[in-house]
């Protein structure tokens, strides 16, 4: 059963219709006051509240947004209207006077606001349920003194009335307005049971209302604010009891009309105009909750002028669907209306819903999570395959292999997941290999090529002189280190002429004469190749001499340095006529009798030399003078060598190495040799 806790100022909004907001009056006739106690709300002469005062149904503007708002008793979102909170955000209990198949209500109990003064002496209203004693009563919730209500709304049936006819209630269980009571007050059966509820009546029209209240009515006249007086208790012909005229709302059942419930409640089941609502008038009244003046059950008011309950299992008004249940994840949601994909509400049996129709994204366009592997490519799958086989292009997880993304795939070399190119994988999922571009662990360079004469050959190391390749810039490489052969260490050929010598140069003078000892060649004259060369002379093809060209390639004459067949000797430009032991320039060793003192001659030419070069004594030339001359001549000589002593020693002292050098011994006859006072070098 429905249960419902309300606060002591939210219970006045709760109870929209029925319980209305506490109006609290101050009037200035105690006498007044104290008449009205009592008496159904708009009895005459008791005030009534202003349309302004009065409550009024109005439905939020943020009314469906599934939040509390202030001006909201209740807000469910979507299921406002088919749950306990209505269309309006308003909230469905037992006593507003609404019977609701949602709330689990069989009725609503019959009730009626009367005046009461509240704690503070001012005069209230307050409602009061009825309860019927016999046959079929609605019995009215039960609410505690916190003002929690529970049960209630349900058919209670009791003894059956007397004649059939039903009696007046003898309970009455009163609702407060101003929720500061909840007791329930014994009254007599007749005793305000038919109080007229009228309409307010002006404050001018109070005084005369109060002097027909206090007129006897009944005994045949009518006097003061008496309409009329029949003198009978007749309450259904031109006279009601309370000698008022008939009229509809006087909770008096007179002829012509259908009902009278005694209130201005016209959507009960008697409306103001005291006739039963008749649905498809194009009326809405009474009970009526829609009145399209129609007979389409399938637009928004269908034929019994109720709006569709959507979740009640009948499919009506502008339902598309109801099955009477509600799961809002079948083929019929909690709407009653078709899911529909697309709508960015994932409702019904959509597994998705993201308001496009892109057929790529997470959810495609029948709202259906996509599935790996079921050969549909859809939703953010980037393929589907529709297997298993995870290395085929297109993996498990339906997303397209990819060079770098660690699973080695058909067409693969090797995937290490990674972005690296100079690792033992590249980039291109390659194995790493000289040539590809890349310059991986080992390598010196990569130019991605097979050129082996630039810069970084095929073996990927950088281009240097000795490594046997000629690159740009060499002008040969024999791959070694060797700088006399034909490539030098510098990878250049050699340049004869340019007083290097390298490479198969055998000598490099740095001119441009060609016969001098190297040749403009750079390579050694080779004597007896037939080719003159060089300094040779001559060269006759062979390294024989006595043939006018000798085995030096030296012409075979005197002066040239070369003793040829029949020469003494040749010392070239060296030949000289009058220099002691020279080679003569007829390359005639010195001998006695060239007029030349050479080594071992005393003297060569001359009076005093003999054949053999020998020089005559003195003696030998005066045999007789000898005696006298040889002391005279001794003592000058001892003079002489004591001078030339001297000057020896102090003037040419420094010069004596000169001196020694110039004077050789062989210079000096071996007859002076012989002299005691010869003394050589001081």
């Amino acid at each position: 059963m429905h249960t419902k806790t309300v606060s002591s100022v939210a219970y006045a909004g709760i109870l929209s219709v029925f319980l209305l907001v506490t109006a609290v009056w101050t009037h200035s006739l105690a006498q007044q006051t104290s008449d009205c106690v009592g008496k159904p709300y708009g009895y005459p002469g008791c005030p009534t509240r202003s349309s302004a005062s009065s409550n009024t149904s109005s439905v939020s503007l943020k009314c469906g947004n599934a939040i509390l708002d202030a001006d909201e008793e209740c807000d469910q979102g979507r299921f406002n209207g088919i749950s306990d909170c209505t269309e309006s955000c308003h909230s469905l209990y037992c006593g507003d006077g609404i019977v609701s198949a949602v709330t689990g209500e069989e009725c609503e109990p019959p009730a009626e606001e009367v005046y009461v003064l509240d704690e503070e002496g001012n005069l209230s209203t307050e409602l009061r349920f009825q309860v019927g004693t016999c046959g079929r009563v609605c019995s009215p919730p039960q609410c505690d003194l916190k003002n929690v209500c529970t049960g209630g709304c349900q058919w209670k049936f009791l003894e059956a009335c007397k004649n059939g006819v039903a009696s007046p209630p003898s309970v009455i269980e009163t609702v407060p307005q101003s929720l500061l009571t909840t007791d329930l007050v014994e009254t007599d059966a007749g005793s305000g049971s038919q109080a007229s509820a009228v309409s307010s009546v002006p404050a001018s029209e109070g005084a005369a209302i109060h002097e027909a209240a206090s007129a006897l009515c009944g005994d045949g006249k009518v006097e003061g604010a008496e309409e009329c007086d029949d003198g009978n208790r007749d309450t259904m012909d031109d006279c009601t009891n309370l000698c008022t005229l008939p009229r509809c709302g006087d909770a008096i059942l007179q002829v012509g009309e259908e009902c009278d419930d005694g209130n201005r409640n016209t959507e009960d089941l008697c409306p103001n105009d005291c006739k039963v609502a008749v649905c498809g008038d194009g009326v809405k009244e009474g009970m009526e909750e829609c009145d399209d003046g129609n007979r389409n059950n399938d637009d928004e008011c269908p034929n019994d002028c109720k709006p569709a309950l959507c979740g009640d299992g009948i499919r009506e008004g502008t339902e598309q669907c109801d099955d009477g249940n509600s799961n809002d994840r079948d083929l019929c949601p909690n709407n009653c209306r078709a899911s529909l994909c697309g709508n960015g509400i994932r409702e019904g049996m959509e597994e998705c819903d993201d308001g496009n129709q892109n057929d790529y994204d997470n959810c495609p366009s029948d709202c259906r999570l996509a599935v790996c592997g079921d050969g549909v490519r859809e939703g953010s799958e980037q393929c589907d395959d529709g297997n298993r086989v995870d290395t085929d292009g297109c993996s498990n997880d339906c997303v397209l292999t990819r060079c770098g993304d660690g699973d080695l795939q058909s067409g693969e070399e090797c995937d290490d997941g990674n972005q690296n190119n100079t690792d033992d994988c590249t980039n291109a999922c390659r194995k790493a290999v000289c040539s590809d571009g890349f310059v991986q662990v080992g390598e010196e360079c990569d130019d991605g090529n097979r050129i082996n004469t630039d810069s970084c050959s095929n073996i990927c190391r950088l281009a240097a002189c000795g490594d046997g390749t000629e690159q740009a810039g060499e002008e040969c490489d024999d791959g070694n280190r060797i700088n006399t052969d034909a490539c030098p260490n510098d990878c250049l050929l050699p340049r004869c002429g340019d007083a290097i010598r390298e490479g198969m140069e055998q000598c490099d003078d740095g001119n441009a004469v060609n016969d001098d000892a190297c040749p403009n060649t750079c390579r050694l004259p080779v004597c007896g190749n037939g080719v003159r060369e060089g300094a040779e002379q001559c060269d006759d093809g062979n390294t024989s001499s006595g043939d006018g060209c000798n085995a030096e390639c030296v012409l075979e004459q005197c002066g040239n340095g070369v003793v040829d067949p029949g020469e003494e000797c040749d010392n070239g430009d060296r030949n000289a006529d009058t220099r002691p032991n020279a080679c003569r320039a007829s390359c005639r060793s010195a001998s006695c009798g060239d007029n030349v003192v050479d080594r071992g001659e005393e003297c060569d030419g001359g009076s005093f030399c003999t054949q053999d070069c020998k020089r005559l004594s003195f003696m030998s030339m005066h045999s007789k003078e000898a005696g006298m001359t040889a002391a005279g001549g001794l003592i000058v000589l001892s003079i002489a060598g004591f001078l030339l002593r001297k000057l020896l020693r102090k003037g040419l002292r420094k010069s004596a190495e000169t001196i020694a050098k110039s004077i050789s011994i062989d210079d000096v006859p071996l007859d002076e040799l012989e002299m005691p006072w010869h003394k050589w070098n001081g």
